[in-house]
């Protein structure tokens, strides 16, 4: 517990006007030193018995680099506070919103730093932090300094608070514009028996249109398309795999992520190995999901090199590895992937637009 500015101006104040009466005899000046002590008495005890504020914070969504997301923090105290909220390098806050026990908002209420950012709060009230995802990794948003003041903000004390929120960037992923050495075993991977049945089955975007069962599909109740699911002669099982020095993990994952990607796209089933973990043979949007975290978290090192697709990272540049043959990563690059959420039109002229286009 210390003297705040005010604090000291009012000490200094009343430590003078004590002097003066003293050495002039002027007792009304002792009118300007009881108010000081006792503002400083009733402070300290205020503060000596005020409840430790508690700081709760929401988790965010994971994104990918340039996504912006908003994370509440919701504040406890029962008296007035500083609050400071520390904020990883590859995270930025834009701006911030204090909301108030009745509602009322108030925008641009923060003091935005590379630090950290700092709001003052008469109490309880909550914070939405509007925070752009700027580079790959998990981040921890936290932990926080308060600062509480007495009413008179003649005294406060400083206090961490332990507790962060971790907060998930993916890997830049880009569309792959030129499949090169990876055209074989997409190949491969979805050659399909057409003379071996295996089930029907909803259509979604992308299915080929000579799949698409007419007859079954016109008994669908809501008029849904259903396609004719072949057995494949070899399930995917495809193992991407990966491996950076210190310096070049970021190059290393968007590569991997973005061959993921791809692969999965073609409805193949796949796993990844980084230096910090595998995912085993999956395919669908659970799939890309449990990948790009992993690929968010991962570090440098080496991993085992039996793996269909072999990623290396290093100061040489990023490379991609199938069947003996070696590529840069940069040519089979295209523009960064768009990452909008899109509702697809689910009536049948619109399926069948799909199907069509």
């Amino acid at each position: 517990m210390r003297p705040t500015r005010r604090g000291i101006a009012a000490l200094v104040l009343g430590i003078g006007a004590l002097g003066f009466g003293l050495r002039f005899g002027i007792t009304g000046l002792n009118a300007f030193v009881v108010p000081v002590v006792v503002g400083y008495a009733v402070g300290a005890v205020q503060l000596y018995r005020a409840p430790t504020p508690t700081v709760e914070r929401s988790t965010p969504q994971p994104g990918f680099p340039g996504a912006r997301r908003t994370i509440t923090v919701d504040v406890e105290s029962a008296v007035p506070l500083d609050l400071h909220e520390r904020v990883p390098d590859r995270v930025r806050v834009a701006d911030a919103t204090v909301v108030s026990p009745d509602g009322r908002e108030r925008a641009d209420a923060a003091t935005v730093t590379d630090a950290g950012t700092t709001v003052s709060l008469p109490g309880d009230a909550t914070v939405r932090l509007h925070c752009d995802l700027v580079g790959r990794g998990v981040h921890h948003l936290g932990p926080a300094t308060v600062r509480v003041r007495d009413p008179l903000g003649l005294l406060v004390a400083e206090t961490e608070l332990a507790g962060t929120a971790p907060v998930v960037v993916y890997p830049d992923v880009v569309a792959l514009t030129n499949s090169g050495p990876l055209t074989g075993l997409v190949e491969k991977a979805t050659a399909d028996d057409r003379t071996a049945f295996d089930e029907v089955r909803e259509y979604v975007p992308g299915d080929p249109l000579r799949d698409v069962n007419w007859k079954a599909s016109a008994k669908q109740a809501e008029g849904d398309l259903v396609v004719t699911e072949w057995a494949a002669d070899e399930e995917g099982g495809i193992t991407v795999a990966g491996e950076a020095g210190p310096e070049y993990v970021d190059e290393m994952a968007a590569a991997v992520g973005s061959i993921a990607t791809h692969l999965l796209d073609a409805d193949l089933i796949i796993g990844v190995r980084v230096p910090g973990g595998e995912v085993d043979d999956e395919r669908g949007e659970t799939a890309r999901n449990r990948i790009l975290e992993l690929l968010a978290r991962t570090g440098a090192g080496a991993v085992d090199e039996d793996a269909e697709v072999l990623v290396r990272a290093g100061p040489d540049g990023t490379t991609v590895t199938v069947g003996g043959r070696t590529v840069p990563f940069e040519r089979l690059a295209g523009a960064p992937t768009e990452h909008a959420d899109e509702t697809p039109d689910r009536s049948v002229t619109g399926r069948i637009r799909e199907v069509v286009s």
